[in-house]
């Protein structure tokens, strides 16, 4: 039930502040977006369709690298009108969206406004951009994903994640982040330490806060789900849980269930495009963002590509229908996901759905006290460092001791270095760190290169 100043803000001061003082258009997309959920699939393919063409336009129009790409494999604007004939243009690596960011920047309005980087999974750090139309669209992708998960505007909620930086942001960006906080009532809790000291600290602050709904690295989740479990210490009422950022297995689910209560929602995305695709009341797959995003599952053999079938394991490709400033269009995010026939959901919606997502799960590193701790703090961090660190992974010998391996973007100061592997120490203390700064880091025996490895 919906409290007082969950009401206020929810009716009043967010449409207030959003579509009244900053005019901004995400609370009409919203309203677009539950609207469009209830479409039948022909409705939402059209739509999908339509923004195509009209990103397309554009691509061809005022994107240097991309246009030139297409026209190298024989194709104009024109040949490409259903969603079938997608699979002519080009796909988009990983390497290729990093080589050539500038040329992917649009030389005409719409220009990229906001500018990010990540890190991933794969240990290479991104640049990418986009502009403030696909911004409202990404806020409002993921207001209807939450959605479904029971978290409404206003609502109290603690966002167990993970954010580890060098230093911290000015003054002015972390008091503006404080008050948007407090404004929302989001609570932001740092996930990265799992002692079981720092879970009680956690639980306390669910007592304290009361949220409504829980968001979480599936991990970190499962963590604190588990330590609760043991620990006997539940004495609240059901909080539904949002899990994100790391493959969320069915043990996991069920210590969670046990810790917070049936609502555990799993979703998909990246910071390349925000939320991809959310689990719905029927928790049957998760329903793709269609309206925002095109989602492939590829399937590759060499230079032929086809989609995955029902129930097979693909390569995740991706569209954004909205970002007009640095487009990405195939674009293969790295991850894997199985494919999930296109038939309606128990809950009443057609969005297409995915079965289930793979090799999301990044390995946990021990401490000097065998404490866990996350292995995705160092993609988080790296994230960062995308204008000094190329590549990195990380290596947890069998006697404890960390390797640390950087491939740098030019030299690597000295000073710079000893910060994070200081910094690092705080999150994993007691452990020997060695760090190596290395021309380049080569894939294991099966082709395989990965981030973080712990040796058994």
């Amino acid at each position: 039930m919906m409290d007082l100043y969950g009401f206020l803000f929810q009716r009043v001061l967010y449409p207030g502040l959003q579509s009244g003082l900053k005019r901004r258009p995400t609370l009409d997309h919203l309203r677009e977006l539950e609207r469009t959920q209830w479409c039948s699939l022909d409705e939402l393919e059209a739509l999908q369709e339509r923004e195509l063409g009209r990103l397309l336009a554009h691509v061809f129009q005022n994107i240097p690298y991309l246009r030139e790409r297409y026209r190298a494999a024989g194709l104009e604007v024109g040949d490409v009108h259903h969603l079938d004939d997608l699979r002519r243009l080009p796909l988009l690596t990983r390497d290729e969206a990093r080589e050539h960011f500038a040329e992917r920047r649009s030389v005409a309005p719409p220009f990229a406004t906001i500018d990010k980087s990540t890190s991933g999974t794969t240990g290479r750090p991104l640049a990418f951009a986009y502009d403030f139309g696909s911004e409202y669209w990404r806020q409002a992708t993921k207001l209807r994903g939450y959605g479904w998960a029971g978290y409404q505007l206003g609502d109290p909620s603690i966002h167990y994640w993970g954010s580890p930086s060098l230093e911290p942001p000015p003054f002015g960006r972390r008091l503006k982040e404080t008050v948007d906080h407090s404004f929302r009532r989001e609570h932001y809790v740092d996930c990265t330490e799992r002692s079981p000291e720092a879970l009680d600290r956690v639980v306390e602050r669910i007592r304290a806060v009361k949220p409504k709904v829980i968001v979480c690295y599936a991990q970190a989740g499962a963590a604190l789900a588990r330590h609760v479990n043991a620990t006997g210490c539940r004495d609240w009422s059901d909080i539904n849980v949002i899990c994100a950022a790391e493959r969320l297995f069915q043990s996991d689910r069920s210590a969670m269930m046990s810790a917070f209560g049936p609502g555990v929602f799993e979703t998909y995305g990246n910071r390349e495009v925000m939320l991809i695709a959310a689990e719905c009341e029927a928790h049957a797959g998760l329903h793709q963002s269609m309206e925002n995003l095109i989602v492939e599952v590829v399937v590759r053999d060499g230079d032929r590509q086809r989609l995955a079938e029902p129930g097979e394991l693909g390569e995740v490709a991706i569209t954004d229908l909205h970002n007009y400033g640095a487009p990405f269009v195939r674009y293969l995010t790295g991850d894997l996901a199985v494919a999930h026939a296109n038939e309606r959901c128990a809950c009443g919606r057609w969005l297409s759905r995915l079965e289930s997502i793979e090799g999301r799960s990044t390995e946990t590193l021990r401490d000097a006290q065998g404490n866990p701790v996350s292995g995705m703090f160092f993609s988080v961090l790296m994230a960062y460092l995308a204008d000094k660190v190329r590549e990195f992974q990380v290596i947890q010998r069998r006697d404890n001791a960390i390797d640390l391996r950087l491939v740098p973007v030019g030299k690597l100061d000295d000073s710079l270095l000893q910060a994070i592997k200081d910094h690092i120490g705080k999150y994993v203390p007691g452990v020997p760190l060695r760090s190596e700064v290395v021309s380049e880091l080569l894939p294991d025996r099966t082709g395989k290169r990965r981030v973080v490895v712990v040796e058994n």
